[in-house]
C-alpha cells in the first residue's frame, strides 16, 4: 500500500468523521432514524486512521527506527497541532465567545491539554489512547510475529469483544469516572484495529502479494465492492465488524490513483490530523446555534465540512513551520 493509498484512506476517514458526528449540530428529528442509523454503522472513522498507523508503525519496525526517539518526536508534532488548535479555539475565540463554558482551573486544563480528558471537545477524547497504542505498537508486533496472522486477527477480535462488552456495560458507571482505567480499556479495544495494519504491512515487506491481482487497478470494480462493504455495514446484514475497515483498506489498496483522487481524498487525507482537532470546535462546541437554524442536513454538512477544511488548510503551515522550528519533522 503506498503513502498516496495511506492517504486516501486518511481522506474517506476524516469524511466519515464529520458524517458520524453530524447530529450533533442538527435539531432532533433532522434525520430520518434509518438514515441516521445506516450513517452510525457506516463511520467509525478511527479504525482507519488506526489501520494506517499499524501499515506505517510496522514499516518503521521493519526499518530499524522504531524506537523511544522517533515516537516521541511523532507525539510531539500531534501536539504541536493539537495545542494550536486549543490555543486558538479555546483560549482564544472559546473564551470570548462562551464565557464559563470551559474549565480554567489548573488540572482541568493540563488533563485537557496532553488530551487525559476531553472537557473542552469530546470529539478529541482518542488522541491520548492513540498514543499510548502507538508506544504499545512494538510489543504488538512482536505478539503477532510470534503468534503467526491468523491467530493474532482472532485473538484481537475476541479483545475488541471484551472490551467493547465492558464499554457497554460499565461505561457510565465506572469508565467515565476512572479515566486511568478507561484509557487502558480503549488501547486494548484499538488493538483489533491496528493488528489488520501490521499484518498488511507484514505481507508486503515479507515479499508476500496483499492484493489480489484479478481486481487491482480495475476502479470500476473495486469501488462497486467498496459500495457493497458499506451497504452490508450500514444496514448491518452481517457482523463483521471490527474488520470492515480492514475490508475497506485493503480494497482501497487495489485502486489505481488518478486525477481525481489526487485532486479531492489524497490533499483532504493530508489535512485530516488537522481537521480532526478542529472540526468539533468549528461545529457544535462553538457555533451549534448557527447549525440549528439550517433546516437542511446536506447543507449543514457541507457547511460545517468546508469550513472545518479551509481552517485545517490555513491551521496546517502554522503548525508545520513550529514543528519544524523545533526539529521535529
Amino acid at each position: 500500500m503506498s503513502k498516496q493509498h495511506s492517504a486516501i484512506v486518511k481522506g474517506l476517514a476524516i469524511l466519515l468523521m464529520v458524517i458520524y458526528h453530524l447530529p450533533r449540530i442538527l435539531a432532533p428529528d433532522s434525520l430520518q432514524p434509518a438514515v441516521a442509523g445506516f450513517l452510525g454503522n457506516i463511520s467509525y472513522p478511527i479504525s482507519f486512521f488506526v489501520i494506517v498507523t499499524g501499515y506505517g508503525l510496522y514499516y518503521a519496525y521493519h526499518k530499524g527506527y522504531l524506537d523511544w526517539k522517533y515516537l516521541l518526536r511523532r507525539t510531539a508534532r500531534l501536539y504541536v497541532s493539537f495545542w494550536l488548535v486549543i490555543a486558538i479555539f479555546v483560549f482564544g475565540i472559546g473564551i470570548w465567545l462562551h464565557p464559563g463554558q470551559f474549565d480554567m482551573t489548573p488540572y482541568r486544563i493540563f488533563t485537557n491539554l496532553i488530551g487525559w480528558r476531553w472537557d473542552y471537545c469530546q470529539f478529541t477524547w482518542f488522541l491520548f489512547t492513540y498514543i499510548l497504542l502507538t508506544f504499545c505498537t512494538k510489543w504488538i508486533i512482536k505478539a503477532i510475529e510470534r503468534l503467526g496472522n491468523i491467530a493474532s486477527l482472532i485473538l484481537a477480535y475476541l479483545l475488541w469483544g471484551a472490551m467493547a462488552f465492558l464499554i457497554s456495560r460499565f461505561y457510565d458507571s465506572f469508565l467515565r469516572h476512572h479515566y486511568y482505567v478507561y484509557h487502558i480499556v480503549l488501547v486494548g479495544e484499538m488493538v483489533s484495529f491496528i493488528t489488520p495494519g501490521i499484518i498488511m504491512a507484514r505481507t508486503v515487506l515479507t515479499g508476500k502479494r496483499l492484493t489480489w491481482s484479478k481486481i487491482e487497478g480495475k476502479n470500476v470494480v473495486v469501488l462497486l465492492l467498496l459500495a457493497a462493504v458499506f451497504v452490508i455495514k450500514g444496514l448491518a446484514l452481517l457482523p463483521i465488524f471490527p474488520y470492515f475497515a480492514a475490508v475497506v483498506v485493503w480494497l482501497i489498496a487495489h485502486l489505481k490513483v488518478g486525477a481525481i483522487s489526487r485532486h479531492t481524498f489524497i490533499p483532504l487525507g493530508n489535512l485530516s490530523m488537522m481537521m480532526w482537532f478542529c472540526h468539533g470546535f468549528l461545529g457544535p462546541y462553538l457555533f451549534l446555534d448557527y447549525y440549528l437554524m439550517i433546516k437542511s442536513p446536506l447543507l449543514a454538512f457541507v457547511i460545517w465540512f468546508t469550513i472545518s477544511l479551509v481552517v485545517a488548510w490555513l491551521l496546517m503551515p502554522i503548525s508545520n513551520r513550529i514543528s519544524k522550528a523545533l526539529k521535529l519533522i
